[in-house]
C-alpha cells in the first residue's frame, strides 16, 4: 500500500503555479450576488439565454457595467449537449436583491433565480481566444500534474465551475474573447 508522505495543502492568496504557457492564480471567488437564468441544451446556443438575460437585466438598469459570471454544471465529455445546464449570472447590488425587494424585478414569464455566488477558494485561469477552444482550457486546467508537483492541492476535477467574462459574452469578437475560469479546490 502507498502512502503519501508529502501532504497537499492549501497555497497562499495569490499563489501562481505554471503548467506550460497556462498560468494558475489561487483567489477567492466571490461572492456575488446574481440574477440568473438557467441554460439547459448545447453551449452553442448559449447566446439566445444570455440574450434573454442581458435584455432583462437592461431594462432594469442591472446591466450596465455589471460583472457577467456564468456557472458550468456539466462536462460536455460525460454528458450530452441536449442535457448540458448552465447558469447565465449577471451581478447586482445587493440592495437589488434583498427579499423585501424582490418584487421590483418582475421577471414575467422568464424563469429567473436570485442567488449568492462564490465565497469559495479557486485556481483562477484566463481563457483568451475563440469560444471553440475553451474546453482545451479546460482541460489543460484539470491536468493536476503541476499542482501535485508544486505540493498544492489541485482544483476539483468535477463541475460546477464558474466563468467571469471580461469581454462580455458576445460583446467581443469570438477570436478575442476573455474569460476568466475559477475551478474551485475540494
Amino acid at each position: 500500500m502507498h502512502r503519501r508522505t508529502d501532504p497537499l495543502t492549501a497555497p497562499a492568496r495569490d499563489t501562481v503555479v505554471a503548467s506550460g504557457q497556462q498560468l494558475y492564480t489561487f483567489d477567492q471567488f466571490g461572492p456575488f450576488s446574481v440574477v440568473c437564468l438557467r441554460h439547459s441544451g448545447s453551449f452553442r446556443t448559449l447566446d439566445r439565454t444570455w440574450s434573454r438575460l442581458l435584455a432583462y437585466t437592461e431594462s432594469h438598469g442591472l446591466a450596465d457595467g455589471a460583472r457577467l459570471v456564468g456557472v458550468v454544471y456539466d462536462d460536455p465529455a460525460d454528458v450530452p449537449p441536449e442535457r448540458l445546464r448552465y447558469d447565465a449570472c449577471v451581478c447586482a447590488p445587493d440592495t437589488v436583491l434583498r427579499p423585501d425587494s424582490r418584487d421590483l424585478l418582475d421577471a414575467g414569464d422568464l424563469p429567473l433565480r436570485y442567488e449568492t455566488l462564490g465565497g469559495l477558494w479557486a485556481w483562477r485561469t484566463t481563457h483568451r481566444g475563440a469560444f471553440d477552444t475553451l474546453s482545451a482550457t479546460y482541460r489543460r486546467a484539470l491536468h493536476t500534474t503541476a499542482f501535485r508537483q508544486q505540493g498544492v492541492v489541485a482544483p476539483c476535477p468535477r463541475p460546477p465551475f464558474y466563468e467571469v467574462y471580461r469581454s462580455g459574452p458576445g460583446a467581443a469578437a469570438d477570436a478575442d474573447a476573455e474569460i476568466d475560469i475559477y475551478l474551485p479546490v475540494p
